[in-house]
């Protein structure tokens, strides 16, 4: 494929921005019965649905297939526009061979505009990570000329970043403004604050640190080109006395349990914009810093205050039946 000098996302007249409606995407990478979302009722205000359907899983740029008609089906007939997520496995050396392979990146691509048109796909929502930061310019590259080959059958490009860091291979592999340059949304993750692998537990997306990220994102991408990534889980935290810490998930379900169980009076911290509770047991304390409608509801305001593209949430199963209409009367304000 040529090399492309430029971005051509500029050039699609309001591709996917039909009206003034705020996106309110929520990723479905796995389906259960309880959260099937092409059989249980329409979610109010949600309009945007993105399945885990395609990996990337070879150097020559194979995509596998994990297509689901029947829920593709069922997913179009209530409403809901789809944007199946492509991943590349977050495997770094196989992502490196194929962006410096100009017959696998136009493998991808041909792939990729082949299942749009046989499954009538509005978008894609692009999410590669742990990548070499050597490959920088290269990623960029690559959003360039995938995202200008679909445009020409006017399918949306979005794609997921992380806040910005020193983290090698997770945040520095991105040149956020010229990626914002080409795609249609830029998917910012403002979660994982702390992951699963700190070394010091805390918050999964404390508010202060939510809102530090969009804005150094608005500083170099046109805030109606951000949608804010926002968890639906958190994580509980578990520390010896000889200072070692691991973590789990937590549904917001569970966390409820958890806190009514374990401590009976937790406190609200205004900068984390969250609960904390903790509790000690069998010589060890567990720490978990909330995320719930109110923790939530702080984050989807910034979207008004910032002026962004809309919300996306990870991920359907993790909620409690208050997050939808909460997100869905904050995007209309």
């Amino acid at each position: 494929m040529m090399m492309i000098s430029m971005c051509f996302a500029s050039q699609i007249d309001n591709l996917s921005k039909e009206s003034s409606e705020k996106i309110n995407l929520v990723w479905q990478p796995v389906i259960d019965e309880d959260n099937d979302l092409s059989k249980i009722d329409k979610i109010q205000g949600v309009n945007v649905v993105s399945p885990s359907w395609f990996v990337i899983d070879s150097d020559q740029g194979h995509i596998q297939n994990k297509t689901n008609i029947n829920y593709l089906r069922d997913i179009k007939t209530k409403g809901y526009k789809i944007w199946p997520l492509i991943h590349n496995n977050f495997d770094a050396e196989m992502t490196h061979k194929w962006l410096n392979d100009e017959k696998a990146k136009d493998y991808i691509i041909r792939q990729l505009i082949f299942y749009a048109h046989r499954y009538d796909i509005e978008g894609y929502n692009f999410d590669l990570e742990n990548i070499y930061d050597e490959d920088k310019d290269k990623l960029t590259q690559f959003m360039q000329e995938v995202t200008e080959a679909l445009h020409q059958d006017n399918i949306v490009v979005s794609m997921d970043i992380t806040v910005s860091s020193e983290m090698q291979n997770w945040s520095k592999c991105y040149d956020r403004k010229a990626l914002g340059e080409c795609v249609d949304y830029l998917i910012l993750m403002a979660y994982d604050e702390h992951g699963r692998l700190s070394e010091t537990s805390g918050s999964v997306a404390s508010l202060n640190w939510v809102e530090n990220g969009i804005v150094d994102l608005v500083e170099q991408v046109p805030s109606e080109k951000i949608i804010l990534g926002i968890p639906l889980y958190m994580r509980l935290w578990e520390e010896d006395y000889q200072g070692n810490v691991s973590a789990k998930k937590l549904t917001m379900e569970e966390a409820n349990k958890l806190m009514k169980e374990k401590d009976k009076y937790p406190i609200w911290l205004k900068n984390e914009g969250q609960i904390y509770f903790a509790y000690r047991e069998n010589g060890k304390i567990y720490r978990v810093w909330k995320e719930d409608v109110n923790s939530l509801r702080l984050k989807v305001d910034l979207v008004k205050k910032y002026k962004l593209a809309g919300v996306a949430s990870w991920r359907k199963g993790f909620e409690t039946k208050d997050i939808w209409p909460m997100i869905n009367k904050r995007l209309q304000k």
